[in-house]
Order: C-alpha cells, then sequence, then structure tokens
C-alpha cells in the first residue's frame, strides 16, 4: 500500500490546530509587589517601614509591614518583632548583603546617593539628643526612657518616609542613610544606616552598623524595612 502525501489544506489545518494548542505564558507586568524596588534579583522596600493600623511612637509587640511614602516609621521595635512583622506581609527582613547592594548602588558607592558626603541629603546628625532633651538631667539611658514614645514626637527627629528627596540610592530606595536604624537579618542583632542623631560613629554611610544588641533590644532609633525575592 502507497502511503498518500497529506494535501497542502491539510497541512494548514494541522498548523493552525497546533497554534491554537500552544501554551501562552504572560509574564508578570512587575518583579516587584507596589512599593518595592527591584535590587538586582531581590525587591527592597522603597520606604521604611511601618505597622499597618498601629503608632509608631508605641512599642509593638506584634504586627503587619506595611511601606508608603509620606508615613512615620515604626521605631521602637525589636530584630524579632520586625521579622515577624515582614513575614506577616510575606516579605522577610533584607540580609547585610541585600542591604548594602540597595544602599550603595550598582556602584558601590558610600552614601545611597553617591561617593561625596551631602550633610543635608539625608537626615541625620541633630545636634541635640532627644533622650537629654526630654528629661535633662534626670536621663539615666534606662530601657524606660529609651523608649518613652515622647521621644520620636519632638520636632526634627524622625521624618516621614520620603521627605528627603536627596537621600535616595540609584534604585530609588530612600532613607537608607540616617532617620531610623534598620535591623537586617542577622540571628546575633544587627542594625544598618544609622539614625536622626548619629549616622557616622559606627561606619561611614552605607558602611554604618551596629552589632552591640541583641534582636531582642529596642529604642526610640530601631526601624526596619523587608525585602523579598524577585518574581
Amino acid at each position: 500500500m502507497i502511503a498518500r502525501r497529506p494535501s497542502r489544506s491539510l497541512i494548514a489545518a494541522l498548523l493552525v490546530a497546533l497554534a491554537g494548542c500552544s501554551a501562552v505564558v504572560e509574564p508578570d507586568a512587575e518583579p516587584c509587589p507596589e512599593g518595592m524596588a527591584l535590587v538586582e534579583t531581590t525587591c527592597v522596600d522603597r520606604w521604611e517601614a511601618h505597622l499597618e493600623g498601629q503608632s509608631p511612637y508605641d512599642v509593638p509587640e506584634a504586627g503587619v509591614a506595611g511601606t508608603a511614602p509620606g508615613v512615620v516609621p515604626q521605631g521602637y521595635i525589636s530584630g524579632d518583632v520586625a521579622a515577624a512583622a515582614c513575614a506577616a506581609a510575606g516579605k522577610r527582613l533584607c540580609t547585610s548583603g541585600e542591604w548594602l547592594r540597595a544602599c550603595q548602588g550598582p556602584r558601590g558607592s558610600t552614601f545611597p546617593y553617591g561617593e561625596s558626603y551631602d550633610p543635608v541629603a539625608c537626615n541625620e546628625g541633630r545636634e541635640a539628643h532627644p533622650v537629654l532633651e526630654l528629661f535633662g538631667d534626670a536621663a539615666d539611658w534606662s530601657a524606660r526612657q529609651m523608649n518613652d514614645p515622647r521621644l520620636n514626637q519632638l520636632p526634627n527627629t524622625v521624618d516621614a518616609t520620603g521627605a528627603n528627596p536627596g537621600c535616595v540610592s540609584a534604585e530609588g530606595v530612600f532613607d537608607l542613610h540616617g532617620n531610623l536604624h534598620e535591623w537586617v537579618a542577622d540571628s546575633a542583632g544587627t542594625f544598618r544606616g544609622g539614625f536622626y542623631v548619629d549616622a557616622a560613629i559606627n561606619g561611614a554611610g552605607c558602611l554604618y552598623r551596629t552589632t552591640a544588641h541583641g534582636r531582642g533590644y529596642h529604642d526610640y532609633s530601631t526601624g526596619f524595612r523587608c525585602c523579598t525575592d524577585a518574581r
């Protein structure tokens, strides 16, 4: 029996059918959730985190992390609670490497905005320490005083997110230097970046790092932001 060659019309019909059955994969429009910037393969909160529906001036025991411009970021938070708040939002604390890359940009600059220091770009260098301003001669630097909700409500202390437009990284991440310290994913306890009084004693700019406290520590100066893997 001699096999017949398929007709041109049959071949055309088969090609149309196969084309209709081909899987079409639509990529996500954005690799990162809203409010996050893509830094290589990591999504980083553009703004320091707040806790949804909670006062940024109280010591939190739990919460869900959020990130948005024009919001007073959460201070008074421990590394453990910060990690849990990121997890509750479907994210995680940034590793030190991720945080540094976000701050230093692709060129590895010392400050998020570049290599040369700009004293007015970020919220840092407040002359009067808030503990001394609030308590005066009665200041004892106790945990009670260091977690007083009035500290970050004094004038010229913590700024709302995005209030310093010059304090932004190459990929559009704000306030990595100054404003509030930021916890990173270190089981021993590390926060980075400095805060509105001091952003220089423990390192210049992005290299500022504090390792003196465990993850259960918190005071008026401790904040955080979250990361997640890019889609």
